[in-house]
């Protein structure tokens, strides 16, 4: 192929409308703009996304600022005032926060805050303490005591880039018991073989049965024959 033999690809090109060039070529008179209003005059802009002066499509749509953090722990929040209730020298646990219905539910863990005046001495067992709660619970001559909070899930774009695991060695004992299964097939051939062998003998011992008979058939056949032959020779005599 050479230069001047390259065209553009089928349909990759158009020729220019030409307008408002007479009625005989269909595209006459208005030129293709219709027949009076803001299109049909010179210097029309209109932008792409104008609707006919309705509230736009970008305006209507709400717009969400920040993001959702998807690994986000709510903890159930208990003040201070809630522990009133309970008598001096209670446990106070998130069991028997939800008993007395003091909180709903444990959700990530119980956060104590320290709004209000704690008026008992109490061994109070939560996963959060706000600084202000842990300072007036010891000063009410309580103890803190913190659960653990469960490790947050592994993201998973981590464990992808992790090399994948190697198959294990197998031990040593596992040679002993695949070479049972080898002895084994071995005596199922010699099996095999050996009754290929008498099936042979038990063939061959049937031909010879069979040849055996067909020779005395023929036999037969030789003496039934003779004797037809002496009878004829007999009635000539006659």
């Amino acid at each position: 192929m050479k230069m001047h033999e390259l065209r553009p690809a089928p349909g990759a090109t158009h020729r220019r409308k030409r307008v408002g060039r007479g009625l005989g070529s269909g595209h006459g008179k208005t030129a293709t703009r219709g027949t009076k209003g803001q299109g049909a005059r010179t210097s029309v802009n209109i932008p792409r996304n104008f609707e006919g002066g309705q509230t736009k499509l970008a305006m209507r749509t709400p717009k969400l600022r920040g993001f959702k953090n998807r690994w986000k722990r709510t903890f159930a929040v208990v003040n201070l005032t809630r522990l009133n209730r309970f008598q001096n020298g209670t446990t106070v646990g998130p069991e028997l926060l939800i008993e007395v219905g003091a909180i709903k539910d444990v959700r990530a863990g119980v956060k104590v805050l320290g709004t209000g005046v704690l008026r008992r001495s109490l061994t109070v067992r939560a996963h959060r303490f706000s600084a202000g709660a842990r300072e007036k619970i010891e000063r009410a001559g309580g103890t803190v005591a913190v659960i653990e909070v469960p490790a947050p899930p592994a993201k998973t774009k981590r464990a992808r880039n992790q090399p994948r695991p190697q198959p294990k060695p197998e031990a040593e004992t596992s040679a002993p018991e695949q070479a049972k299964p080898a002895e084994a097939g071995k005596a199922e051939s010699k099996a095999k073989e050996g009754k290929a062998e008498a099936k042979a003998k038990a063939g061959k011992t049937e031909g010879q049965a069979k040849a055996g008979k067909s020779e005395g058939q023929a036999k037969a056949g030789k003496g039934e024959g003779q004797a037809k032959v002496g009878k004829k020779e007999g009635k000539k005599e006659r």
